[in-house]
């Protein structure tokens, strides 16, 4: 025995290697291919734009990067910029939150469930955009309708898919959690919740465009400030970089919230298989 579990060890530890190698060399490929697709999208972009296009309508590469310079050289970006993250920030908590919370209710509610399905569907369908006019008539042309729109956005996508998760638990799991005395708030938080994990972090990665673009609607609608603002803007004055440049801001925002769900979503799902040799060898 004494002799076992050295091996063992060492054979976790090799596992874990191997699996650590493997995994640095597909992100090194992945970055790889990410940054050759980016070069031939922008050097196809810039080889057409004036030869095959004009440019007047398609801008270039180099254009867009001199009308970014000059929203920074201006300062008219960082103010912009903070107005739509805090709007895009604020309707995906209070979505996401919402979205959580009536699906982890409705997981211990069957029958309630069931009542509002339909509803929740019914109002789902419904085209948030068409809403958008009514929002900022109520609640205002300042932050909060922008807010609310990327709330109304995120909420329906997080919890269609925190839902899709709580009904996929598996029932011969349940059952025995049952039979061993569980009550409903142990199936909740023991099995429920932990089960439907990967689904949620799917629905809030898919809710980060869909927040986006709840509060540039808003900003489009009625703003006199963020980068949906100065799309708006620069788009009426036919200035295609200017337009492109910010855009090119509002996918910046798309892609630090999505490392930070990436990020989240690492911290959450460390007890699936995939992780075990590496946690166990560090052990």
């Amino acid at each position: 025995m004494s002799v076992a579990v050295p091996q063992d060890a060492a054979l976790l530890r090799r596992a874990a290697d191997e699996t650590r190698v493997r995994d640095t060399t597909r992100r090194a490929a992945v970055a790889l291919g990410r940054a050759v697709v980016l070069a031939l999208f922008l050097g196809g972009w810039g080889f057409v734009s004036g030869r095959w296009m004009d440019r007047q309508f398609v801008s270039d590469p180099r254009g867009v990067l001199e009308a970014f310079e000059g929203l920074v050289a201006s300062g008219r970006l960082w103010p912009n910029l903070l107005q739509t993250l805090s709007e895009v920030l604020g309707g995906y908590a209070v979505g996401a939150t919402l979205g959580i919370l009536l699906a982890a209710v409705l997981a211990v509610a069957d029958t309630a469930h069931r009542i509002l399905r339909p509803f929740l569907i019914a109002l789902y369908s419904i085209p948030k955009i068409a809403l958008a006019p009514l929002i900022i008539m109520w609640f205002g042309l300042g932050t909060a309708p922008k807010v609310i729109l990327a709330a109304a956005f995120v909420f329906f996508v997080v919890f269609m898919n925190m839902a899709a998760g709580v009904r996929s638990v598996n029932a011969e799991l349940v059952r025995l959690v049952h039979v061993m005395g569980a009550g409903r708030r142990d199936l909740l938080w023991k099995v429920t919740l932990p089960s439907s994990v990967p689904y949620l972090m799917t629905g809030l990665r898919l809710a980060i465009p869909e927040a986006l673009i709840g509060a540039v609607i808003g900003e489009f609608i009625s703003a006199n400030r963020g980068l949906g603002y100065l799309v708006n803007s620069a788009a009426s004055q036919f200035n295609t970089a200017a337009t492109l440049a910010a855009i090119v801001a509002l996918l910046l925002i798309v892609v630090i919230m999505d490392v930070g769900v990436s990020l989240g979503e690492r911290r959450l799902l460390r007890w699936r298989p995939g992780n075990e040799a590496t946690s166990m060898a560090r052990g």
